[in-house]
């Protein structure tokens, strides 16, 4: 049986006694506080599972000799690597990597710092603002009052709703590595589904509406080839150079979204919890408020699936009576 005593529960981050009521992830190996995995109901490194991540103890490099894993993501590293593959994190096991604070009341031990960071000013090793190539400065824990961008870990929380731990670690890195680029598969393929769940309006009702406009050819195309009578008459060798443009186009427009949503997430509930601090004093009724402001909105996608059908029904009926042309495209 596996010793976890030592070890960290990723989401409390208490480290592991004798008698605890410990579950581990059956995909992955991570131990969680049962409690705390009742609470999340999803293994934090969910996203790394694919790539065939095994969580090893603390600051213990695995059995393999090409394996140092990152103290800030847990992901296995190249033996020797100075960087994480993942999220960019200086890895402590390089002699290059480790620097300590200046011996002070409130010092935190260990400070790893990326000598290769181009971002802005960050933290210096005595909390001084500084600019310049060594700057940056990572720490493997975010407590409840850390913040991210002004604003504590403990109030990003109340607003994300589910999945708050996978965006607070999404909305650190980008704080302190300056990327706005992250891959999220939910926005790549599900495009407005994914914005109007997470109640981003805007980029919800843009994308849609973007995505409706670059099928108009398609749609054309396929009414002409049914033998719409509308469309007797009307100019139609356009149509098929611009169903292929209009194509290559929406690919576009998902990578862009699939790169950059979490970002526009990021800052969309910045100005979200910006504005009701302005509003809300710091207690319940601003936690309340935050929760009840951000989260996510399953109705808001059963709203945007009953117009997307209806649309979709409401074309259909525009087809011509030479149904089977279309079906034998289908079926190439």
């Amino acid at each position: 049986m596996t010793d976890y005593k030592g070890s960290h529960c990723p989401v409390c981050e208490k480290v592991f006694q004798d008698g605890d009521d410990i579950v581990v992830c059956p995909d992955c190996g991570t131990p969680y506080h049962r409690e705390c995995w009742q609470k999340i109901g999803v293994c934090l490194h969910q996203a790394e599972h694919a790539a065939g991540y095994e969580w090893t103890p603390d600051n213990v490099i695995s059995g393999g000799p090409e394996d140092v894993v990152c103290p800030n993501c847990g992901t296995h590293n190249p033996l020797g690597a100075r960087y994480c593959n993942h999220c960019g994190v200086s890895l402590p096991d390089h002699p290059d990597n480790v620097s300590y604070r200046d011996e002070q009341p409130h010092s935190e031990g260990p400070v790893y710092t990326n000598p290769n960071y181009r971002g802005g000013a960050a933290q210096s090793p005595n909390n001084a603002q500084t600019d310049g190539p060594r700057a940056t400065v990572y720490r493997k824990e975010l407590g409840p009052d850390d913040l991210i961008d002004g604003i504590k870990a403990s109030d990003w929380a109340s607003f994300l709703g589910p999945s708050s731990l996978y965006y607070l670690m999404q909305f650190f890195r980008m704080q302190e590595t300056r990327r706005k680029v992250t891959v999220s598969f939910s926005a790549f393929f599900f495009g407005p589904i994914y914005f109007f769940y997470r109640k981003m309006w805007k980029q919800g009702v843009l994308f849609a509406l973007l995505e409706a406009v670059l099928a108009i050819p398609s749609a054309l195309y396929l009414m002409a080839l049914s033998g719409a009578e509308w469309m007797v008459g009307l100019p139609l060798s356009w149509i098929p150079l611009a169903a292929d443009i209009c194509y290559m186009l929406n690919w576009v427009q998902m990578v862009i979204r699939g790169l950059y949503a979490v970002y526009w997430y990021k800052k969309e509930s910045e100005r979200r919890i910006h504005a009701i601090y302005d509003t809300c004093p710091a207690g319940p009724q601003r936690s309340d408020a935050l929760a009840l402001t951000g989260g996510t909105s399953v109705v808001a996608v059963v709203i945007y699936l009953a117009v997307y059908l209806a649309v979709a029904f409401g074309a259909s009926r525009l087809l011509g009576p030479d149904l089977n042309a279309v079906l034998s495209l289908f079926s190439l």
